[in-house]
């Protein structure tokens, strides 16, 4: 994508845009969407459920009812290797209010951890990683679509194909999960940078310290419901700030509170709808508050202990204080092949 000043027409964005300002908002959340994605599938990997463990003390089950321990998928040696390739489609490309463009989305993610057999804490399993994550965005692979742009560059009008939206995402991760019974306790790091996919030039970078919790309540041998908090701060930084703002307006603390519900429907099949909303607070640029409600469903099918694949379908709704940024409503709907080693 080259560096040029442009605006979308009709795409409900404010009165000029840079490209930069332009692309951030819908390149960051739906880079965070496809982050609690993988974050839903974890947890309904990690809702299999063992043996019941035996009371801590006398009449522990009575209390708080029978506490089950996790099967923690098996790691081979210290390394994890995973390949990922997503298709879906989406109504509403740049999170716009009115005139949304759909399109078809590509996403395809390799990543590399060191990431050891968990090991006994105190009295829980621990599971330490550290790697590196990258991810291309692709639009519009199946459309010939275009939309009118204004480019500032040559002060006029011209027609620009969706993947000239292209981007690409880096992230580099260190996180742990301390697991006791159906509890799950994590928290971790992530330096993450956007650039555009036609010259590698950054557009947008943050670091985000992250923490959470959940709670798994088996519901039978083939149930599990998951009740979960996940928090975070970003500190970002974005080329070509809107005029009286500065890099750092990104800058913002996300909480959410997610409820998922998991139920195998085979050996090798799991449903899981789930519900997640968010509250986002910026601390710098202007004073804005998001809520953003998140519905959907998907399904899991694993193949062998490493090949996998789901189909989900996923509805957002988006409400915000913000004078620059929309209110907006997304559907999201397609499916996905994982390929995991560990060795």
């Amino acid at each position: 994508m080259k560096k040029l000043t442009i605006l979308l027409l009709g795409a409900g964005f404010a009165l000029w845009l840079n490209e930069s300002w332009a692309q951030v908002p819908a390149a960051v959340q739906q880079s965070e969407s496809m982050q609690q994605r993988r974050e839903l599938e974890q947890a309904a990997q990690a809702a299999e459920s063992g043996e019941v463990a035996p009371d801590l003390f006398a009449g522990e089950s009575r209390d708080v009812g029978p506490q089950t321990i996790l099967k923690f998928k098996p790691r081979k040696a210290y390394f994890e290797a995973m390949a990922d390739v997503q298709y879906f489609y989406t109504d509403n490309m740049f999170l716009a209010a009115n005139d949304q463009q759909s399109a078809d989305v590509l996403v395809s993610t390799v990543q590399f951890a060191l990431a050891p057999t968990p090991y006994g804490l105190g009295d829980g399993q621990f599971a330490p990683r550290l790697g590196f994550r990258q991810e291309w965005w692709d639009f519009g692979l199946a459309s010939d679509k275009e939309i009118l742009v204004y480019d500032f560059a040559t002060a006029s009008l011209r027609p620009a194909p969706l993947n000239e939206f292209n981007f690409n995402v880096q992230t580099v991760f260190a996180d742990g999960q301390w697991r006791r019974g159906n509890w799950i306790f994590e928290a971790g790091v992530d330096f993450q940078r956007l650039l555009d996919a036609e010259h590698d030039d950054q557009f947008y970078q943050e670091a985000v310290p992250r923490w959470g919790v959940q709670r798994l309540f088996p519901l039978g041998e083939r149930s599990t419901l998951v009740l979960g908090y996940a928090g975070d701060y970003r500190f970002t930084d974005t080329d070509l700030p809107p005029p009286t703002f500065g890099h750092d307006f990104n800058n913002r603390t996300d909480h959410s509170v997610f409820l998922t519900y998991t139920l195998a429907v085979c050996r090798n099949a799991l449903v899981q709808p789930y519900y997640r909303y968010q509250y986002t607070h910026f601390t710098a640029g202007e004073k804005r508050d998001d809520n953003l409600n998140s519905f959907g469903l998907a399904l899991y099918c694993y193949f062998t202990s490493y090949i996998s694949a789901r189909a989900f379908v996923g509805y957002d709704i988006m409400n915000t204080t913000s004078a620059r940024v929309p209110d907006y409503n997304q559907f999201d709907g397609g499916g996905g092949v994982n390929v995991t080693i560990r060795f």
